[in-house]
């Protein structure tokens, strides 16, 4: 019987050809994978701090109407509310919970604490009980202090061997006035009821600069108030003298 030796095969060009198209397929294609995969990993980080948003309020809302314990020594952190002259500025009296307050929840006997420590256990608690993501505690160390381009929370979680950074400020009714909360890459950043995510590698805390570099860092034009919003290194002590915080 003789062979059939006429089997047809791809030609050079033909080959050619078809890289080609899977080329310029692959160059449509891919954008719009990445682009897909950005929005979703935005979204996600966004609705984790939304998440840890309303578990601390829900727990400073309890402890904070149930609880028989004065707590003002709790909001003991200055918030400005206008530029000027630090004697005569106006200034809100408001509470921040930091890694470096995580790293004390996680590191000491609880004991009796009380007034900063105590609403820190409390939202350290409803943090704990929030996720099942273990969340290293890292060294105690503020990120507030990370807050410049080189100086960023990248190099806070390499510097601190941790896996996130966490900044919280709220006020004496128990509402969250700002959170900063770095996971994974990307800054996500609650103020003025809005969520604004920064996925620039320098993306940084906010630290005692005014507010208005929230939005700016993420190129977003804040409001004209937040030009003078800033979280002092300031803190109220027992005797109304402000000392230095972070």
């Amino acid at each position: 019987m003789k062979k059939n030796n006429n089997k047809k095969g791809f030609t050079l060009v033909e080959l050619i050809v078809v890289i080609c198209i899977v080329g310029i397929l692959a160059s449509l294609l891919v954008p719009s994978v990445i682009s897909y995969v950005r929005k979703a990993r935005i979204a996600a980080a966004i609705a984790d701090t939304r998440t840890i948003k309303t578990s601390i309020e829900s727990s400073l809302t309890d402890e904070l109407l149930l609880s028989d314990d004065n707590s003002l020594d709790a909001f003991n952190k200055v918030l400005y509310l206008e530029q000027g002259n630090a004697k005569n500025r106006k200034y809100e009296r408001v509470g921040c919970f930091t890694n470096y307050s995580w790293n004390v929840y996680k590191t000491t006997n609880p004991g009796t604490s009380t007034g900063s420590q105590a609403i820190d256990r409390v939202i350290a608690g409803a943090l704990d009980s929030t996720f099942s993501e273990t969340w290293k505690t890292g060294k105690r160390v503020n990120p507030l202090g990370y807050n410049t381009n080189s100086k960023n929370c990248r190099k806070y979680l390499k510097d601190n061997n941790t896996n996130f950074g966490l900044v919280v400020v709220y006020n004496v009714t128990g509402e969250v006035r700002m959170i900063q909360l770095y996971r994974k890459g990307i800054l996500v950043t609650y103020v003025n009821g809005e969520y604004i995510a920064n996925v620039n590698k320098n993306a940084h805390f906010i630290g005692t600069g005014t507010w208005d570099k929230i939005y700016t860092d993420s190129n977003n034009k804040s409001p004209d108030s937040f030009y003078n919003i800033n979280l002092s290194n300031k803190q109220i002590g027992t005797n109304g003298n402000m000392g230095g915080w972070y």
